[in-house]
């Protein structure tokens, strides 16, 4: 079934333009102007992985990431990977070297069709036109053609989505943790429970995918995450607060009708001592709110979703037990590392790296 395209912004509607390639096609992920993370526990990495994964449920079964110094020899199809901070432009850090320059010459000679992740293309050949004069900037330089480089870059197609699904996973920059092969993944970082409630559930899912709600037959939904590190323990009455919140939640979800609903358990919260990047601080701090009192709303806000699933018939997700410490602590051991907010991607639902159900949950499932 083709979901119908609401009229939205030209990023919306590139969310529901499905990767137009034959399925026996030799496909290499790459980065940009830097190469994709490596390590198991990267967040980063981990979205490239959930696109691999994506297109070997769809059908695209050769699928390679490339390294450091892979070329493009052998594949018939390019996908470049931004990376899951871009901002919308190349970033050299500050000049253009001898690496940067062999990256792009592989472009440049690269004869298949290319498509970008997420992202709208920037030209490189402009890009790099207003550094030739930099001292930092390679003589190796003069080896890009930058004109038939920008072209490149014009014929290179963004996309979204993968294949034709009505099953949509749904969220904050915490949702693909929870996917499973057959969805759609919408991540939205930064996106607070609060806010979605406020815009309106239905709305905001066809602001942010042109998906009509109707159109849907599954939905996974994790949001709140950031609404209890941030957010809570800002108001009068927290408790309060968020109960209003989940009666919204529960009457919003039921609007929209969507037979099949899935709602993912919020994280227990780590120790305090964890270092997180200043990309995940609200007014200049990493929480707000003590241990216990954030680690009290997590707990009434899982008991309060399993009430309501049960109620009317939907699933909840429940992260295993075994990720708490004897202090009942998320143990650091099963987040990303080196510091982040995020699980590791050793501990999502879905092994992306194996593309099998994830042990940990298997033996979780087993058990119910």
């Amino acid at each position: 079934m083709v979901l119908e395209v609401q009229e939205y912004d030209v990023k919306t509607v590139r969310f529901l333009d499905p990767l137009d390639l034959p399925k026996d096609y030799k496909i290499a992920i790459d980065g940009l102007e830097r190469n994709i993370p490596t390590k198991k526990h990267s967040h980063n990495a981990a979205w490239v992985w959930l696109y691999k994964n994506i297109l070997n449920s769809n059908g695209w079964n050769d699928v390679t990431i490339l390294g450091n110094h892979d070329t493009y020899e052998g594949y018939d199809a390019l996908i470049f990977y931004p990376g899951i901070g871009y901002g919308g432009g190349i970033n050299f850090f500050f000049w253009v070297g001898d690496n940067v320059v062999r990256g792009f010459f592989k472009i440049q000679k690269f004869p298949g069709p290319t498509f970008v992740m997420n992202h709208d293309m920037p030209m490189i050949g402009t890009t790099i036109k207003g550094r030739l004069h930099n001292k930092s900037t390679s003589s190796n330089v003069s080896q890009l053609d930058l004109d038939k480089l920008d072209q490149i870059c014009k014929n290179t197609k963004s996309f979204d989505c993968v294949g034709e699904s009505t099953k949509l996973c749904f969220g904050d920059s915490h949702c693909f943790s929870a996917y499973l092969p057959g969805y759609h993944v919408s991540r939205n970082d930064g996106l607070t429970l609060f806010a979605v409630l406020r815009d309106g559930i239905k709305e905001t899912i066809q602001e942010k995918t042109g998906f009509f709600t109707d159109d849907l037959t599954h939905l996974m939904f994790y949001m709140g995450n950031i609404d209890m590190r941030h957010h809570l323990m800002r108001q009068e009455d927290p408790h309060t607060a968020m109960k209003e919140m989940l009666v919204e939640l529960e009457e919003q979800l039921m609007d929209i009708g969507i037979p099949n609903i899935e709602i993912v358990h919020a994280l227990s919260i780590e120790n305090i001592s964890r270092k997180l990047p200043k990309t995940g601080y609200y007014k200049n701090t990493p929480y707000f709110g003590s241990w216990k009192e954030r680690s009290e709303l997590v707990d009434v806000f899982n008991q309060s979703v399993d009430t309501m699933c049960e109620k009317n018939g939907w699933k909840s997700f429940p992260w295993p037990v075994e990720f708490l410490n004897e202090d009942k602590e998320l143990d650091f051991e099963y987040m990303e590392r080196p510091k982040s907010v995020h699980l590791s991607p050793l501990s999502y639902r879905w092994n992306f790296f194996e593309n099998k159900l994830n042990l940990l949950h298997e033996e979780k499932i087993k058990s119910e």
